[in-house]
């Protein structure tokens, strides 16, 4: 039976993933929405009663669009994750009582992120890790082609060519016999010696 529950628990872990980020937003969201109302905070000696804010609004509101999208607009489901996760990585909502972030400054102009915006967003890419990457290499950092990857290929030869060219024959067979650089390295040195080779015959 424990074998059984644990087999079933993986099939649903694996078949709902995308819904465990939105179940942690869900919890953290009546963690918030509890403390903003039984929690007071002290300034002063004084206790105040907490005020939720459009930010949290905001992630309430998220919380129940995605659960409605996941099981009666599938489709719509995913695309509108994204776009929760993003506005949480800005701080544009929040699901915390107080939004724990982090800046970066550059000079005049300075960006936040959320650290849990941050982490949900690690979260959903290690969930789906697999289509994280085709999505990457197709639209972000595309595939060269056979061609595009050839041509890169000649220009860093020419580039190793220009560096090698004060080098000695001595020292390019050395290079050869000792295979120490990369591939790239290793052709411009032999094309370097074909080339002195051929014009010594030649003369």
């Amino acid at each position: 039976m424990l074998v059984l529950a644990n087999l079933f628990s993986m099939r649903f872990l694996h078949t709902h993933k995308n819904l465990i980020p939105v179940l942690l937003l869900a919890v953290l969201s009546i963690y918030t929405i509890l403390t903003v109302l039984f929690v007071p905070v002290y300034q002063d000696g004084e206790a105040y009663q907490q005020a939720f804010t459009p930010a949290h609004y905001g992630a309430f509101a998220a919380v129940f669009l995605n659960l409605l999208a996941y099981f009666l607009f599938r489709p719509f489901f995913k695309p509108l994750l994204l776009l929760t996760l993003g506005l949480t990585l800005f701080s544009i909502i929040t699901f915390l009582p107080d939004n724990i972030r982090f800046n970066f400054g550059f000079g005049d102009v300075g960006v936040g992120f959320s650290i849990l915006g941050l982490g949900m967003m690690m979260l959903f890419y290690f969930l789906n890790k697999p289509a994280a990457h085709a999505f990457i290499n197709q639209h972000i950092i595309p595939t060269p082609t056979t061609e595009h990857a050839a041509q890169r290929r000649r220009q860093r030869i020419d580039q190793f060519k220009q560096n090698f060219a004060s080098k000695s024959n001595e020292s390019l067979q050395l290079m050869l016999q000792e295979k120490k650089v990369v591939p790239d390295a290793l052709a411009a040195a032999q094309e370097l010696l074909k080339k002195r080779q051929s014009i010594v015959t030649d003369n």
